[in-house]
């Protein structure tokens, strides 16, 4: 029912329910019978109670994209959700200059199922190795890359 949501309607004389405007049978109830007068659109104010202002769609746009990218390289969740509200709580320093600061980002990720069977390079020693891995995502929010990198079992520590 939330697709009628802001659809016309109005409450019939006859049996007291709530009827919407498409429903109405040749002007009449279809439920009872009874006549039913159309509300004029002049006369109808339609009050649209939305739970977000339009300026707001363009910021849970974003959100919603960078949520799925990070998910797509297998970030945690949680800390998605952390950095998106650090740069909503911060929106205000964020635009006087300081943004390096809050657009930059450091999240531990999982690994695919791929990434368990290649062959990787640990970002501290430069050693090659297949089990025992760690991956760390990095990057900033405003340059639009992201760094993958991945740690051996002896340089997590």
């Amino acid at each position: 029912m939330g697709y009628r949501t802001h659809a016309r309607h109005t409450t019939c004389p006859g049996c007291n329910e709530e009827i919407y405007m498409e429903e109405l049978v040749k002007g009449q109830c279809p439920l009872c019978g009874s006549p039913v007068e159309e509300l004029e659109a002049s006369d109808e104010s339609l009050d649209y109670d939305d739970g977000f202002e339009r300026s707001e769609l363009s910021w849970l746009v974003l959100q919603y994209f960078l949520f799925k990218k990070f998910e797509e390289v297998g970030a945690n969740p949680l800390q998605v959700f952390r950095l998106l509200s650090t740069v909503e709580e911060n929106i205000e320093i964020v635009s006087s200059g300081k943004e390096k600061e809050h657009y930059a980002y450091d999240m531990d990720a999982e690994l695919s199922l791929v990434e368990r069977l290649l062959l990787k390079r640990c970002s501290s020693c430069n050693k090659l190795f297949i089990r025992g891995a760690t991956k760390k995502i990095s990057g900033d929010l405003l340059s639009g890359g992201m760094k993958i990198t991945y740690r051996c079992g002896k340089c997590q520590g």
